[in-house]
């Protein structure tokens, strides 16, 4: 039987078919991963258009915020410079304020408002008086509109009323009324305004004169809704420092308008797809929203901002940059669709490279992950670097609040780390601070952080339990391990020992960078206790420096190490011209910082005392090199600073008697100058002690005359034998007729009082002639000579018969 032989297709058969369905399971694979990844690009793309947004966004509302604060902190400087006026001519008429504020205008523009005023407390003696002045002043006639109304007060009772001020905006009649009442009367009408937090105009003027703080408020007034910045001053030279003084010393208000409208929109230029908000508040109080501008529907971002001045202020800025012509979405959605169409082109291509790509995403992570450790660690010791430590202390500060526990930055610094560096070099000091970073983790707990900062400067922060016995017991803890000696290569058998300084800042801050700053602070405060020890920030370190911190540590030393030096510069007879004596002038030859001048260090020494033993030494020296001039045919008079500080003590009379017993100079030739506003401190006992030292010989001068506030009783009572008028008034004598008119009085005083004058500060020889015109007795400045070290004197005394004003200026 013949059986037919059938034809066969190749791939026909189950093998074909098997390879077939495999390559569509591939092809749908593929499919599937160039779909995933172009949706995923696609999604990446669109976040990146965001994010790049969103920055551009920060820092425009950075921008807006910082133009804010730098308004604001104008309009507070502004007030701070009226209140500085009203001081020191507490008796300031309203024209003479007009003219002031003029003057004051034109140097500091302000934001555009309602204008300035002063209100004076006036007691229930002084209102009659008060009154027919200010009546009588034309230039608060024209404030008032020209028609003056009763006060309103009790009889006998202290007031509160108007007394100079400038508006922009004419006063209508009923705001007119309003403003020449008892501003202190709670029942008048001036007493509430509709923004002011619930609080009235009496009592925010009296929390205002008890706290010496600045106060802020909006109120709608003139048909403008403004902001008003007020403060409370008081009599010049009174203490401050708790609220009953400051109530005694109480003197008035000033307060000035400013439109918040307006300082919101100069500082939103030139962005006109933001809207801002500016919100107020004093201490602990609740917010108070004081006004904003601009706009923004559905904002897609939003920014806060917070910073001090005259209270808090909180800026909220809303909007978002102009995005591309392309929004993100749709970019994204684009990148998605090449994506697809590169799949089936490149289908076999992602197939054969697909384990290669895993490979190398591999090693680009972990190339990354390595990347992102050496950025926020230390190279040296592996500890988190300051970026590191920043963010860890914004996320501990951030559960603090959230669950209300304790957290603390301890800022440590090694006492002496410069020495190990100079005497054993960069790789000892290395190994060190290694030893350290390891010392310091083995102290802290898990959870918790130490990080280096720069240096050797570290820090640690703790939160929770880590707190339970106090920062003060970390900081303990932390002493006693760095105390342990040290072990360096090279040194086998010799043991380095090392303390260090620690800061403590406790409590929540609005921020990181506060919180560190805070503990730098207290660790400054540290070093100059003593070091070795930790110190807890107090509010009131904000006023020291790290350059002060330094400059106290060497200024300690200074005296020992000869690096203060003394320069005279010649004061002369001004009808001839010739030298009669010299002023002591001290400096600091600061082996790293060169020489000071006396404001880099005087200051300094006042606050911390040291300006006593610096001053003993000045005396000693001064009188030692007068007494050599003497001997050697010059008997001219040296003059010696001696400040509050050293008036303020018993010691100051010892010191004279040593320096002129020690050196043997004519207690005749030696002028002790104290300035005005130290004899005012205390008069009545800087009297007394002016007269034990008269009772030596010596002359007494006051110096920086017609800057301070004394009065002619108190000067009658201080055995003054002469008066420095001070260089201010000197400088201006060719473009101010005040300024001359005062050299004037202040000369004719000194000769009805038998008392000579000397002008500081003369440097040409205009200012020379009309002094010597005004009958001034003595002079020094720039156009005789300048400080000069003892061999310069010693020429110039050597010509001591040429006039030296007359043909040359001294180098």
């Amino acid at each position: 039987m013949h059986v037919p032989r059938v034809a066969r297709t190749p791939g026909a058969g189950p093998r074909a078919k098997a390879g077939g369905r495999g390559w569509c399971v591939a092809v749908v694979a593929i499919f599937l991963v160039g779909l995933a990844v172009s949706l995923t690009a696609g999604l990446l793309w669109r976040q990146s258009v965001h994010n790049s947004e969103r920055q551009s966004f920060n820092v425009a509302a950075t921008d807006v915020a910082e133009t804010a604060e730098t308004l604001l902190d104008q309009q507070a400087d502004f007030v701070s410079s009226l209140r500085t006026i009203v001081t020191q001519e507490p008796h300031l008429s309203a024209s003479e304020f007009s003219t002031w504020l003029a003057e004051l205008e034109s140097r500091q523009p302000q934001v555009e408002g309602l204008g300035s005023l002063v209100i004076r407390s006036v007691p229930a003696s002084q209102l009659k008086g008060f009154l027919a002045a200010r009546n009588a002043d034309p230039a608060f006639l024209k404030l008032v509109g020209g028609k003056l109304l009763p006060t309103g007060g009790r009889p006998g009772e202290r007031q509160c009323l108007l007394a100079a001020g400038v508006t922009r905006i004419p006063y209508r009649q009923e705001v007119a009324e309003l403003v020449q009442s008892n501003w202190c009367d709670p029942r008048s009408a001036i007493g509430s305004f509709p923004d002011g937090g619930g609080v009235t105009q009496a009592q925010l003027m009296q929390r205002l004169a008890s706290s010496g703080k600045f106060g802020v408020y909006p109120v709608t007034a003139q048909g403008l809704t403004t902001c008003f910045m007020e403060s409370a001053f008081y009599r010049a030279g009174a203490p401050l420092s708790t609220a009953a003084e400051r109530r005694a010393a109480l003197l008035g208000w000033v307060e000035s308008s400013f439109s918040v409208q307006a300082l919101a929109r100069t500082a939103l230029e030139p962005y006109t797809d933001l809207s801002i908000e500016l919100l107020h508040t004093e201490q602990h109080e609740p917010l108070t929203r004081i006004g904003g501008a601009g706009s923004v529907r559905d904002p897609r971002h939003t920014s806060s901002t917070s910073f001090q001045v005259a209270g808090r202020w909180v800026v909220r800025v809303a909007g978002a940059e102009p995005g591309p012509a392309i929004s993100g979405g749709l970019q994204g959605l684009l990148l998605t669709l090449v994506g697809l169409t590169l799949t089936g082109m490149l289908a076999a291509l992602v197939l054969t490279l697909s384990r290669s790509r895993e490979r190398a995403l591999g090693l680009v992570d972990e190339k990354t992950g390595e990347l992102h450790h050496q950025a926020l660690h230390d190279a040296l010791t592996g500890l988190p670097n300051r970026v590191l430590a920043l963010d860890r202390a914004r996320h501990m500060l951030a559960r603090s609040r959230r669950e209300q526990t304790p957290v603390a930055a301890l800022y440590i610094d090694l006492d002496g780390f410069k020495h190990v560096n100079d005497t054993f070099g960069h790789a000892a000091g290395d190994q060190l601070l290694q030893t350290v970073a390891q010392r310091l983790q083995s102290v802290v707990r898990e959870g918790d952080t130490a990080a280096r900062l720069s240096g050797d400067e570290f820090v640690v922060l703790v939160e929770g339990r880590a707190l339970a016995g106090g920062a003060e017991a970390v900081a303990e803890r932390v002493l006693e391990v760095l105390r342990q000696p040290y072990e360096l290569e090279g040194r086998h058998g010799r043991e380095l020992k090392l303390t260090a300084s620690i800061g403590i800042a406790a409590g929540v801050r609005l921020g990181a960078d506060e919180l560190l700053r805070d503990a730098d602070l207290a660790l400054y405060e540290a070093k100059a206790n003593g070091r070795d020890r930790y110190v807890v920030f107090r509010s009131a370190m904000h006023v020291a420096a790290q350059e002060r911190a330094e400059l106290e540590m060497d200024l300690a030393d200074a005296i020992e190490r000869g690096e203060l030096v003394l320069l005279y510069q010649p004061t002369v007879d001004l009808p001839s011209e010739r030298i009669i004596g010299v002023e002591a002038l001290v400096r600091w030859r600061h082996p790293e910082r060169g020489l000071l001048t006396p404001d880099r260090f005087i200051p300094l020494a006042e606050e911390t005392g040291l300006i006593v033993p610096l001053g003993a030494w000045v005396l000693r020296e001064a009188c030692r090199q007068a007494a050599v001039w003497s001997i050697s045919g010059h008997p001219i008079s040296v003059a010696v600073n001696v400040s509050a500080r050293q008036l303020d003590t018993h010691k100051l009379l010892g010191d004279v008697q040593a320096a002129l017993r020690e050196s043997g100079l004519e207690a005749a030739l030696l002028t002790l100058e104290i300035t005005e506003t130290a004899l005012m401190r205390d008069p009545e006992t800087t009297a007394a002690r002016l007269r034990e030292l008269k009772q030596l010989g010596v002359a007494i001068a006051i110096d920086d005359f017609g800057t301070g506030y004394s009065s002619l009783a108190y000067l009658r009572q201080f055995p003054a034998d002469s008066l420095k008028i001070d260089r201010s008034f000197v400088s201006t004598i060719a473009d101010s007729q005040q300024s001359t008119a005062i050299i004037h009085t202040l000369v004719q005083l000194g000769k009805t009082l038998h008392i000579k004058t000397l002008a500081e500060g003369i440097e040409n020889r205009y200012q020379l002639e009309t002094l010597q015109h005004e009958r001034c007795d003595e002079g020094q400045g720039f156009l005789f000579a300048r400080p000069l070290p003892v061999e310069q004197v010693e020429a110039l005394l050597a010509n001591a018969g040429v006039p030296l004003g007359k043909d040359k200026v001294a180098s």
